[in-house]
C-alpha cells in the first residue's frame, strides 16, 4: 500500500491545476470531540461522527474533487458531494452543524530542498520535516489526498479494493516516530479489515503534544501501547532516506530532494517543550 501511495504522489505532480481555490483564511488543524478537519490553501479533509456513524469528506476544488464517504449497512459508500460549507471566526471553524477549535497552525511556504540527514542527532527533525506537505489528485477510480503537518498526519484514499481514511497525532525524536491514530475509517477487501472509529476525547488528543517514552522504541519491532500509540523505531538512515520499523514492513521516509514532489509545502515548526505535552502513555 505504501508503495502504491508513493507512486500516486509522484503521478499527481504532472497534473495541471486549472483553478486555485483559496481556503487560506481557514488554514489549520481543527478538532472537537466528534469531528476533526485539516485545511490547507487548496484542500480540506473533514471527519465527523454522526448518529448513524462516521463519515468523511475531501474537498480539492482545483482538481474538481468533492468526495463524501459514509458508513451505511456495515460498509463505506463513497460518492460525489456538494462542496463543504465552511466559515471561520477567530479560533473556531464551522463546517455544517459542527463547530471545531483550532489545534494547530499551518504555514504554507515555497517549495524548498529539505536538509539531508547527516547525524543521528538530527533524525527527529528530519522525520518531521521530510513528511511535511500536501499531495492530492484523482486518476480514474483512485482518489487520494495526504496532508502532513508538524503534529498530525492525514490520509483520504479511495480505490476499488480499499477505503483508507485516517487522522493521527504524531511526534518524532532521534529514535523514531510515535504515531497515535485517533480517527480511522478502513475497509480493505484484501485483508477483510473493517474499522470505523473516533477516539474518545478527540479534542484533547488533537490539541496536546504527545510525550514520547523512549523505552518503547525497539529497532527490531514496533511497539503498541494499551492506549493506542504505536512506536515506529529507527532502523537506519542515509542522507536521503530514513528507515523505520512499521509493524510488519519497513517504512521509508524520503528526503524527496526535488522541490516538486508536493502540491503544497509547509514550514517546519519545532515542537513545544515536553513539559507542555499531554502524556497519554504513562
Amino acid at each position: 500500500m505504501k508503495k502504491l501511495i508513493c507512486i500516486f504522489i509522484l503521478a499527481t505532480i504532472t497534473c495541471i491545476v486549472t483553478k486555485a481555490a483559496d481556503f487560506s483564511s481557514m488554514r489549520g488543524v481543527w478538532a472537537s470531540d466528534s469531528a476533526e478537519a485539516v485545511v490547507t490553501d487548496h484542500a480540506c479533509i473533514f471527519f465527523e461522527n454522526t448518529p448513524s456513524g462516521m463519515r468523511a469528506f475531501l474537498d480539492v476544488p482545483s482538481y474538481n474533487i468533492h468526495s463524501r464517504t459514509t458508513l451505511a449497512d456495515s460498509t463505506f459508500i463513497t460518492e460525489e458531494s456538494a462542496p463543504l460549507q465552511m466559515s471561520s471566526e477567530g479560533k473556531k471553524l464551522k463546517i455544517g452543524n459542527k463547530t471545531l477549535e483550532k489545534v494547530e497552525d499551518i504555514t504554507v511556504c515555497e517549495p524548498y530542498e529539505r536538509p539531508a540527514a547527516i547525524s543521528k542527532l538530527e533524525i527527529g527533525k528530519r522525520l518531521q520535516e521530510w513528511r511535511l506537505g500536501a499531495a492530492y489528485g484523482r486518476e480514474g477510480t483512485f482518489t487520494f489526498c495526504e496532508i502532513n503537518t508538524n503534529r498530525h498526519l492525514f490520509i483520504y484514499m479511495i480505490n476499488p479494493t480499499m477505503t483508507y481514511i485516517r487522522a493521527a497525532a504524531t511526534r518524532n525524536n532521534n529514535n523514531g516516530t510515535l504515531f497515535f491514530q485517533n480517527i480511522r475509517m478502513m475497509q480493505n477487501k484484501n485483508t477483510g479489515e473493517f474499522t470505523s472509529h473516533i477516539m474518545p476525547g478527540n479534542l484533547a488528543i488533537a490539541r496536546e503534544d504527545l510525550v514520547i517514552d523512549d523505552s518503547k522504541f525497539q529497532p527490531d519491532k514496533c511497539t503498541f501501547t494499551p492506549e493506542g500509540g504505536i512506536y515506529w523505531s529507527l532502523i537506519s538512515f542515509t542522507p536521503d532516506e530514513i528507515l523505520i520499523n512499521g509493524c510488519g514492513e519497513t517504512y521509508r521516509v524520503s528526503r524527496a530532494a526535488s522541490p516538486q514532489t508536493k502540491d503544497e509545502y509547509f514550514k517546519y515548526t519545532p515542537y513545544t517543550s515536553e513539559a507542555e505535552g499531554l502524556n497519554f502513555f504513562h
